[in-house]
């Protein structure tokens, strides 16, 4: 199983309809098609904020995971929406720093008409013991382990 799919495989990845098209050296690409349970409005086709919020969340930590194979849960982000998205998104990160315990990644998510509908940035832990994530023990090796099925 490759990383992306993996974290396409994620319970809430699969709930949202995200999918991770690209996970690599610290760049990645996910999408994610725009349905009616997405929506904030009855009867309209208008993302919900948390919709654009979690596929950036989602995309920049895989952006993130491709340099460590290890969990890193999200410590803060930061989003501002630019746009309403009304069609299907399309989200690009890239590590804009890698340091000893944080990395930070910068994320920006489109519509299907290439207009910018948000720009967040992350900031997600790489450090620490697997006991000391939500994962528990064995997080660390799992990434890669899986990668490998």
């Amino acid at each position: 199983m490759t990383l992306e799919e993996l974290l396409t495989r994620m319970p809430f990845a699969e709930h949202l309809d995200i999918e991770v098209t690209e996970a690599d050296d610290g760049y990645a690409k996910g999408t994610l098609s725009l349905d009616d349970h997405h929506s904030s409005v009855p009867g309209r086709s208008i993302a919900h904020g948390g919709v654009a919020y979690a596929l950036a969340d989602t995309v920049g930590g895989a952006a993130v995971i491709s340099l460590h194979y290890t969990a890193t849960p999200t410590i803060d982000m930061r989003i501002d929406y630019l746009a309403p998205a009304r069609t299907d998104l399309v989200a690009e990160a890239e590590v804009v720093r890698d340091g000893g315990s944080v990395a930070v990644a910068d994320v920006t998510v489109r519509d299907a008409d290439g207009r910018d509908v948000a720009t967040a940035r992350g900031t997600f832990k790489t450090s620490g013991a697997a006991e000391e994530t939500a994962w528990g023990s064995g997080a660390k090796g799992s990434l890669a382990e899986r990668e490998e099925e």
